[in-house]
């Protein structure tokens, strides 16, 4: 299929009450494990760029990596942009056919978080792009993004009401509810009542950030509640590193690369398999793309 554009993936599945697993891609190897599990399963997928990613290995080669690999699937595969702060690389990135982007806006002062958050609404809009924004500090380190944990706040219920009239044709909708980025090291405390009231308010599809570490029941439970869009990286990172160190731990002596590739792939695509089943999104690849 070419590219999906992320929002009637993500309607359909706040409508049908199961979420798209939106996993942040490292290399090529690590987008082939991602498509590969949603096949596998017949899933939606989000693939989720950081601005330190793209900054990497280039707008076009990552476009094209994920656009190859998305017309040879026959499932839905969105190219998504991850809590961007320039506009200049939003726009590069729209240039070179992502089909979504997120603007984070959130450590400004509501007013101006709104009112730039605005500017690049009209921007997508126009560009047929869809734009997923973020209101409170959601905690931890997300790309060169660090907020400690005193520094986190939870969304204000009002300014989420505020901030999606004005911009009712948002993707997603990113309110901080209490998890973060990174690996939790306590209990993470969701505010299950403030997800529930934006997003019966609102009637956004939600994104849930911060998802490594969160227990089956917490994931089942905030998407019975909203969230459609359910964020992967630290995971992803890690058993990319760890496919490729037990197989150096195991087999000291091999010196061809690609059995490394090989199980880098597999310990990843294995993790996309089980969230996919636990979001709920095995099976949904048509309902998705119905939008």
């Amino acid at each position: 299929m070419p590219l999906a554009p992320m929002a009637p993936m993500l309607r359909s599945a706040r409508r049908s009450g199961y979420a798209i697993a939106a996993y942040n891609m490292i290399d090529y190897n690590s987008v082939r494990s991602m498509v590969a599990a949603a096949v596998d399963l017949d899933a939606p997928l989000i693939v989720q760029v950081s601005v330190k990613t793209v900054r990497h290995w280039g707008y076009r080669p990552i476009a094209s990596w994920v656009r190859a690999l998305a017309e040879d699937a026959p499932v839905p595969v969105a190219l998504h942009l991850d809590h961007c702060t320039d506009v200049a690389v939003i726009r590069d990135c729209i240039d070179a056919g992502w089909t979504s982007v997120m603007y984070d806006g959130s450590s400004k002062p509501f007013e101006e978080n709104l009112a730039t958050s605005s500017e690049i609404y009209a921007l997508t809009q126009a560009a047929g792009v869809g734009l997923e924004a973020e209101i409170g500090a959601i905690g931890g380190v997300e790309d060169d993004k660090v907020v400690a944990g005193d520094a986190a706040r939870l969304a204000d219920f009002d300014e989420c009401v505020s901030f999606c009239e004005a911009m009712p044709n948002l993707a997603v909708f990113a309110p901080a509810i209490g998890t973060a980025h990174g690996m939790y090291r306590g209990e993470p405390v969701i505010d299950y009542t403030l997800l529930e009231r934006v997003a019966k308010t609102t009637g956004m599809p939600i994104a849930l950030h911060g998802g490594t570490g969160l227990t089956e029941q917490q994931f089942k439970r905030c998407i019975g509640l909203g969230c459609a869009k359910v964020n992967i990286s630290t995971m992803h990172k890690m058993l990319f590193i760890k496919g490729f160190v037990d197989l150096a731990r195991d087999k000291p002596d091999l010196g061809e690369p690609l059995p490394f590739i090989a199980a880098q792939h597999d310990a990843m695509k294995a993790d996309v398999m089980a969230m996919i089943k636990t979001f709920g999104s095995a099976g949904k690849a048509a309902d998705a793309a119905a939008g």
